[in-house]
């Protein structure tokens, strides 16, 4: 099993006071802060969910706003997309604990390799089978699954991106951000041939929005994993099946761009996405909204693994009639109410393989178990 990602980038305590001097202190009392540092700060936790390195989800939003400039889209269509590439993966661990099941296998190794095959080819799906089914297991478990796999894989496979997507969909919604925003991140795996999931929508069927999502983070885990060069390679061999040819061509305006590609795998990539975010649409999250915001992130961490189901939520409630026992009220409160429905964001990078075993860890397991808490500082902060 491969060890979870994990987040490198920790803010010093000089990054800190500057926030907090910035703000006012802390956001609970009433404070407003701007929604895209918040976001932006949480898809590292989707990240994470998604076996990805820190940064997946703002550098996906840096390619794709990019394409949103040369396209010219309006106002709202850039901001819709902004945050519908920031949150892209909000449905991402309803499907864990299946996909985990599915393959007996490391849901975060299995998410991570999903991103880079081309799983509408049989040959290549047939190498992903091979690569996740049963590992380490002996060759005849190995084959005995790859044969149920073979027989119901492909249903099960529409139905976990079906889950993921329309749950992320669901959760953009009840954080508050647009109809567009939720739609793009419900057909983030359409195909422009009409083979992708889950819906099989065709062409311009796929919202626009999403097309450019679903371009731009592929196109970033493969300028990432295998170089700029390879990704183009990539985007011109699935012109006009994965994607729609029209944003490949647009695409194509940034390979000269050396200057952002070498930022794009190297740079302040949050500093810079800040930047990108549409002048005239900058969004601001009052108290209200970021309480939306830790309910949702709460619902999305508890979805990891199907033995925490409202776990998150119930320990808010015991934290806050603690608490209000103890005296506490305001903005204290507040804080201790949104600590403990964050509590187990870090957990997200846990593989579902040690969450959901049946009998007891080894060490190593549970140092791996144990790094959960540190994920989720470094994420909060």
């Amino acid at each position: 099993m491969s060890a979870p990602p994990h987040p490198t980038h920790v803010a010093s305590p000089e990054v800190r006071r500057s926030a907090a001097q910035r703000h006012g202190g802390p956001v609970a009392g009433g404070a407003s802060v701007r929604l895209s540092e918040v976001i932006s700060a949480l898809s590292y936790a989707l990240d994470i969910t998604e076996g990805q390195p820190e940064g997946h989800a703002m550098r996906s939003a840096l390619i794709g706003m990019r394409l949103a400039e040369g396209l010219a889209l309006s106002g709202d269509q850039r901001s819709s997309l902004f945050f519908a590439l920031l949150m892209k993966d909000l449905g991402c661990s309803s499907n864990a604990a299946k996909v985990c099941s599915l393959f007996e296998a490391d849901d975060l190794a299995a998410k991570r390799d999903f991103k880079t095959t081309d799983w509408t080819s049989k040959f290549r799906s047939l190498g992903y089978v091979l690569r996740h089914a049963r590992p380490g297991k002996s060759v005849f478990r190995r084959a005995l699954k790859i044969v149920i796999l073979a027989v119901k894989g492909p249903g099960e496979g529409r139905r976990n991106v079906e889950i993921r997507c329309d749950r992320g969909a669901e959760i953009a919604q009840m954080i508050g951000f647009s109809d567009d925003t939720a739609e793009a991140i419900r057909a983030l795996d359409e195909h422009w041939n009409g083979l992708g999931q889950p819906r099989g929508l065709q062409g311009i069927e796929i919202p626009l929005l999403s097309r450019i999502a679903g371009l731009a983070q592929t196109v970033e885990v493969f300028a990432r994993e295998f170089g700029v060069e390879a990704a183009y390679a990539m985007t011109h061999e699935r012109r006009g099946t994965w994607f729609d040819p029209a944003l490949v061509d647009a695409l194509d305006g940034l390979r000269s761009d050396a200057s952002f590609w070498a930022f794009l795998l190297g740079g302040d990539v949050q500093r810079e996405l800040l930047r990108s975010e549409p002048d005239d649409r900058v969004l601001r999250a009052d108290d209200e909204q970021l309480d939306r915001i830790a309910d949702a992130f709460a619902k999305v961490i508890d979805a990891k693994s199907p033995w925490t189901h409202s776990h998150s939520k119930n320990t808010a409630d015991w934290a806050t009639r603690i608490a209000t026992e103890l005296g506490y009220a305001g903005a204290p409160l507040r804080n201790i109410r949104r600590a403990a429905l964050l509590h187990d964001i870090g957990k997200l990078g846990i593989s579902n393989l040690l969450l959901d075993k049946p009998g007891a860890l080894t060490d190593e397991e549970k140092a791996d178990v144990r790094r959960h808490p540190e994920f989720t500082r470094r994420i909060l902060e």
